[in-house]
């Protein structure tokens, strides 16, 4: 850990810039999917604008619901190909430069991660004033595919902050990078909306672009570098000797490393970005179609959420951390019950309230993930804290692309007024899967004995 740094100004490191990516981010994705639905209306279906305008005028009527039926299962697909964009070449990325950053570190992983967003709404703010089929919209994911975007820069940021942190804050500093981006979720859903009213789609991703740019420039000019190389190893990035050391530290047997405690760690990690996937596929096509909500009251809502989220979030880890004293994984238990709990509330919801019922019982559903990452940070060596966080990227960068494919087709399928909604109980089902396995890795923490971590053994192949 480097102590050269004030402790004050560990939160003012990667943190500012994740909360302009996250108010980008939360700015235009209902955004996106809004305009998404309303080209395929128009542009593919041929609809009238007329009637495609009924879907934002009078949301609720039988009219509205009609030409939902018609036009969501298509959009759905769109925003499936996204997710393949958005998933399959980043998760290879994360294998490579995870591992890569441990040899010659964090910074340039966080700009690809921020220069391939920011590339990514410069596409979207030209081509929304194009009248064009909604399926060009994925040309803007480009950028992120081949540079990894969101997924590689958070992976990054995690490592950054496992070099910056000692076991025993690290997961305090791992929540509050959790609560800074649900900073920025929140004001994005709070001004992207009223962004969109008073200016257009256009002036949605302009704005993106402009904050994604300067976060870029923050990590350019104050974010110093926290692993020193004497090379810069840009032509080492696509060695397979990394992925080679990334496999041998997550599988090979070794003294003071527990293998089923980190693949434990990155099954949870990746069932929580499962439902989380999901659940963004579908929030708002199910809010609108289910309860007639517009793109303002659903935005209005999901700010809410962030807002009791957060909060939740960080009472949640004073009250149980630092007062009740409970390990990080009964903590995390804890959270997934809440996420559990809201998530039937969901698949009953036929009333608006219902909505703000699951936002109130989900409200610890935040912590889990956090705690979950400090677990993995702490049963893993500082020297291969990228290689394994990497891995646990990709998977979760990887599997949510089938999840979200699961969760439209599913959604597709069985549309409201279907009553209760399968869709949520899939939801139900991986909330129970990941509580089974914390109560695992919580008999496995409460048997273990420290036993000092044996490093790999030198490869002469290996880089240097």
């Amino acid at each position: 850990m480097d102590r050269t740094i004030p402790e004050w100004r560990r939160y003012l490191l990667v943190q500012p810039p994740i909360v302009l990516l996250l108010l980008a981010l939360s700015m235009s994705g209902t955004i996106l999917t809004d305009l998404i639905v309303y080209r395929t209306c128009t542009t593919t279906l041929k609809i009238n604008k007329t009637e495609c305008l009924i879907l934002y005028n009078n949301s609720s009527s039988q009219e509205a619901l009609r030409i939902n039926s018609m036009v969501q299962p298509y959009a759905s697909l769109i925003v499936m190909g996204k997710s393949f964009l958005d998933s399959i070449s980043p998760s290879i990325l994360s294998l490579f430069l995870g591992p890569w950053s441990d040899k010659y570190g964090r910074k340039p992983v966080l700009l690809l991660g921020y220069i391939s967003t920011s590339l990514n709404y410069l596409l979207l703010s030209v081509m929304a004033n194009w009248d064009v089929v909604p399926w060009y919209f994925l040309i803007a994911d480009i950028p992120t595919a081949l540079l990894g975007g969101i997924s590689v820069l958070m992976l990054a940021s995690m490592c950054y902050i496992t070099d910056m942190t000692d076991d025993n804050e690290r997961a305090w500093h791992l929540a509050w990078l959790d609560a800074w981006v649900s900073l920025g979720v929140l004001i994005g859903l709070l001004s992207g909306p009223v962004i969109l009213d008073a200016y257009g789609y256009t002036a949605v991703f302009s704005v993106a672009t402009m904050l994604c740019t300067l976060a870029t420039l923050y990590i350019l000019f104050f974010v110093p570098e926290t692993v020193q190389s004497q090379t810069s190893g840009i032509r080492k990035v696509f060695d397979c000797t990394l992925v080679k050391d990334l496999i041998n530290a997550c599988v090979k047997k070794r003294d003071g490393f527990n293998r089923s405690l980190v693949w434990s760690c990155i099954a949870c990690l990746t069932f929580l970005l499962i439902v989380f996937e999901g659940n963004l596929a579908i929030g708002y096509l199910f809010a609108s179609a289910r309860l007639g909500w517009t793109v303002e009251k659903y935005s209005t809502y999901v700010a809410m959420d962030v807002v009791v989220g957060g909060l939740g979030m960080i009472s949640g880890i004073r009250l149980m951390r630092k007062y009740a004293g409970f390990p990080e994984a009964v903590v995390a238990i804890v959270s997934v019950t809440s996420s559990f709990g809201s998530a039937l509330v969901r698949a009953f919801t036929w009333q608006s309230w219902h909505m703000y019922l699951s936002m109130v019982l989900g409200m610890f559903g935040n912590i889990s993930r956090p705690m979950i990452r400090a677990i993995l940070s702490k049963v893993v060596p500082t020297q291969d804290t990228g290689k394994v966080f990497a891995l646990a990227m990709s998977l979760e960068t990887l599997l949510p692309f089938a999840a979200a494919s699961l969760y439209t087709f599913l959604y597709a399928h069985y549309m409201p007024p279907l009553y209760p909604l399968p869709v949520w109980f899939l939801s139900a089902l991986f909330y129970v899967i990941t509580i089974v396995i914390l109560i695992y890795m919580q008999i496995q923490m409460v048997k273990s004995i420290t036993v000092p971590f044996t490093p790999l053994a030198e490869d002469n192949d290996s880089i240097h």
